[in-house]
Order: C-alpha cells, then structure tokens, then sequence
C-alpha cells in the first residue's frame, strides 16, 4: 500500500510523513517542485499534474489549503480515478457548512473509501503572535476571554496515521479538540512562561479586528462573531484523541513548550537561516512567521519599474498572489543567506512557464532583509533579470 500525502512540509502534514516512515509504510509526499526521494511533483490548483503522482497509491492524506471549493471537485476525481480511499482534515465547523463541508459532500459521492478529520482550532494559530511576543510587543487580538480547545497539529497527525494504515476507519468522521478550553489571554500567557519571559496581551476594538481581516472577505464577520460567542459558551472539549490514541490529547502548555524558540527572540544570522530553510523547505508559514505583522516590503512594479512599497502580510501575500497567478512555477533556486550585522540578503531564481503563452523563462532577483526585534520588518527587492514573478 503507497500513500500520498499532500501537504507533507506543513504543521500536520511533516508529522504524518514522519510517523508513516518510522513505521515502514511506502509513501510520496505532493510537492509543487521536485525534492527528496519520496517527493513526486504535483500542484493542487492544476489536477492534470496529480495523475502521475496518484499513479499506483491506494490511500491519500488530503489537505484542501484554500478558503473557497473551487478546482476541489476536479482534484477528488482525479484521486479517485487512482486511489481506493481518502483521509481528509476538514472543520469541526463543517456541520454548519462552508467550504470543508462542500469537500466532504464531493469525496462522499466520488466512490472513494473516506474517513474525516474534523480539528478544532489549531494550537498553531497563535503564532500570529509569534512577532509581537519576540518583539516583547502586546499580543492583539479581539475577544482575548474568548476560551477555545486548541489541538496540537501532532494530535491531529497521530489520528490521521490510525486512519490511513488500520481498518475500521472508513466511514467515520472524527471530531478533534485539545484537552481542555482556555482563554486567548491565558494562551499568551502560557506561551510567555515557556518562553522564559513575559508576554503580554492587548484587546482589539471589533473594528480594528474587521479591518485587520479585509482579506477574509464573508467570512471576518462569521468569525468575530464565533469569538465574541465562545466568551460565555466555551469551545467544546471532545475525547476522540484519547479514544483513538488511548492518550490524552496534549495540552496547550505542552504544544507552547514545543514550540517555545518560534516566540524567542532571535539575532538576525538566525533569523536569515530559518528564512532561508524554511523557504528551502517549501514552508512559506514558517518564511512568514519570521517576520513582523506589519512588515514592509518594497520592489518595482511589473510595467514602469517605479518601486512601491506595500506593508503588512495581508497585503504582501494578496499581491504575491496576484502576481502568480498565471503563473506555472517549476522551481526555486535559494542562494544565501548573506548576512551583515541586522540585515541580510538572499538570491532567488525562478523557472516559471507563462500559462497564457506557454512561455518558459528564468530570471532572479536579490532580496535585502531588514531585521529588528529578532523579526523581519522590511524587505528590498531588486530584480537582475526581467521579473519572471
């Protein structure tokens, strides 16, 4: 039996593959470019790339990464035209709808073996904190009172590894919680203790939270209402890890003690090492943690070369985005990272194909990267060649 794991360099996905290959099961890990020796390239947003990924497997471990379903319907049949089952991570929301929902529905009618992971919010939500609490900054939030039952990704990853290798799964649909439900505030505070120093917390006006959230679109308002709901009606706490495990889930204090070097403030050589491995690794929610919420970042525009400064992760990855859209990437050279004092640089060079003409072209660029309060807080873009991306 051969699993393919989509996802596999993300919070859960690196768990799954770590716990499938201690324990000898045969499986490739989707990778948009190619890498190690289980990796198989393959891209969630274009399904004819997943056929010969999904050639010979049995079983998938799904991730749908996207906030809406479109391209899902296209994706699931492709899998299930070569594979016999499917264990997806969908919502413990997905009762109520949206978009895992709409993913459940489809793998329901496709044919395939299923089982569905339904996790509560992710313990590794709160490295939005991370750059405020390095930067011995306020955590800001909304609701801090709001409680929830945050589960450890490698909570989640344990119950997918049951799931994908013993029978008796198909069928079922897991809901997910951490142990216990805790308050935002009290989170920040457990992470500051494993950290060795205080962190703080500063609640956000329902305004400035919604204006925080522009890219969320609908579903800010879903959302800020949820949080202002769990201030008096607590986030369930659900035994399923321990049924399935026969252990607890773990706690949060657990999940921040595993994580304490993300909230410790970091000397820009490590900062620009992390970037770089992360990016090496196809991590871009580890490249992103590295920097600070509103971090700057400044580089030409595609026509004129008039360079523009956009600030902030919301905007910067909205453009990303955009830019890339019509864009096939084949792969990523990573050079560096060159470092002097608190600013460091490093090279990047693109294989892309323009999907409108079918163009294939290379170009680089150099990036210099500001670091303050062990955070990125600005970065310069300098292109060498025609910007490809």
């Amino acid at each position: 039996m051969t699993i393919l794991v989509t996802g596999a360099t993300g919070n859960i996905g690196r768990h799954v593959v770590a716990g499938l290959r201690e324990r000898g099961h045969a499986l490739r890990t989707l990778s948009r470019f190619p890498g190690g020796p289980d990796s198989v390239t393959g891209d969630l947003t274009d399904p004819a790339t997943l056929h010969s990924a999904l050639s010979g497997t049995d079983t998938v471990f799904l991730l749908w990464p996207f906030m809406s379903a479109d391209g899902a319907a296209e994706v699931v049949d492709v899998v299930a035209r070569h594979a016999r089952r499917v264990v997806y991570v969908s919502a413990l929301s997905a009762e109520n709808g949206g978009v895992w929902k709409e993913v459940e529905d489809l793998i329901r009618h496709s044919g395939l073996e299923w089982t569905f992971l339904r996790p509560g919010g992710f313990a590794t939500n709160t490295f939005e904190w991370a750059s405020a609490i390095r930067a011995g900054q306020p955590a800001r939030m909304p609701y801090t009172q709001a409680s929830r039952s945050l589960i450890h990704e490698r909570d989640i990853a344990d119950v997918a590894i049951l799931a994908l290798t013993e029978d008796g799964h198909t069928g079922r649909t897991y809901p997910l919680t951490g142990p216990s439900a805790i308050t935002q505030a009290e989170q920040v505070h457990i992470i500051g203790t494993a950290v060795g120093r205080p962190a703080t917390v500063e609640e956000m006006s329902r305004e400035e939270a919604r204006a925080a959230m522009a890219g969320w679109g609908d579903m800010a308002d879903a959302a800020l209402d949820y949080w202002q709901s769990i201030i008096e009606t607590p986030e369930p706490v659900l035994p399923t890890v321990e049924e399935l495990t026969g252990r607890p889930a773990r706690s949060f204090t657990q999940w921040a003690h595993d994580h304490a070097d993300d909230f410790r403030p970091l000397p820009a050589s490590e900062v620009a090492e992390q970037y770089v491995a992360a990016f090496r690794a196809g991590r871009m929610d580890a490249a992103t943690r590295l920097a600070a919420s509103d971090v700057v970042r400044v580089a030409p525009l595609e026509n004129d070369g008039k360079h523009v400064e956009l600030r902030g992760l919301t905007e910067i990855m909205a453009n990303a985005e955009r830019l890339n859209r019509d864009l096939d990437i084949h792969g990523v050279t990573v050079d560096g990272p060159f470092v002097q004092d608190d600013r460091f640089a490093v090279r990047f060079s693109f294989d892309v194909t323009h999907k409108p003409t079918g163009q294939r072209t290379t170009s680089a660029k150099m990036s210099l990267y500001t670091v303050a309060g062990g955070v990125i807080t600005r970065e310069e873009v300098f292109y060498l060649d025609p910007p490809a991306i």
